[in-house]
């Protein structure tokens, strides 16, 4: 009994860490996140001219990464943002609606078999934060993108743990393009 109880509170944690990853992920999901480029004031503005110009930086960043499929949401900002690969590259892009709880974001991305491929998810400064989260990272501390920073890429990609074969979540943070207006003030 006295092994017996470790052993069950292992394949209890194992479980609980395990049951945070998205089903169908396997060693070729890679799932690219990033926030909008910048925009106009406004209802549902457009992009202004920086944030075009981000947007081409977004496709010769990402151009060589093999994406399948973009993820926009109904907002004219994130659509833009992804306009350069979406039309350079021919990617096809499935529009989501933008919540902080990430429902929408995951069942379409689950209805279209995209947990198995390279893919990048176009979101806000309150929304992106909470799908690394959703997509399995367990050690993401942030909580929202400053107003300010524009500059973030995201990548989520995942590894089998050793033990039991659970899939765990990794995230790596870099910049692209033009640095904001935020990491110039830092600086």
């Amino acid at each position: 009994m006295k092994i017996f109880l470790p052993f069950l509170l292992l394949v209890f944690f194992i479980h609980t860490a395990a049951a945070q990853i998205p089903a169908g992920v396997s060693a070729k999901t890679n799932l690219y996140f990033v926030r909008h480029a910048e925009k106009e004031a406004g209802t549902d503005p457009v992009l202004t001219t920086n944030g075009n110009k981000r947007a081409g930086d977004l496709m010769r960043t990402l151009k060589n990464k093999n994406i399948k499929r973009i993820y926009v949401t109904q907002f004219k900002r994130t659509q833009m943002t992804a306009d350069s690969m979406r039309l350079q590259l021919g990617i096809d892009t499935v529009h989501y609606n933008a919540d902080e709880n990430g429902i929408d974001l995951f069942n379409k991305i689950a209805a279209h078999g995209d947990f198995n491929k390279t893919i990048l998810i176009v979101g806000h400064s309150n929304t992106v934060p909470d799908y690394i989260k959703k997509a399995g990272v367990t050690n993401y501390p942030q909580a929202n993108i400053l107003d300010t920073e524009f500059d973030n890429l995201f990548k989520v990609c995942y590894t089998r743990r050793f033990v039991v074969g659970a899939w765990r979540a990794h995230v790596k943070q870099r910049k692209y393009g033009v640095a904001s207006a935020a990491n110039n003030a830092m600086q």
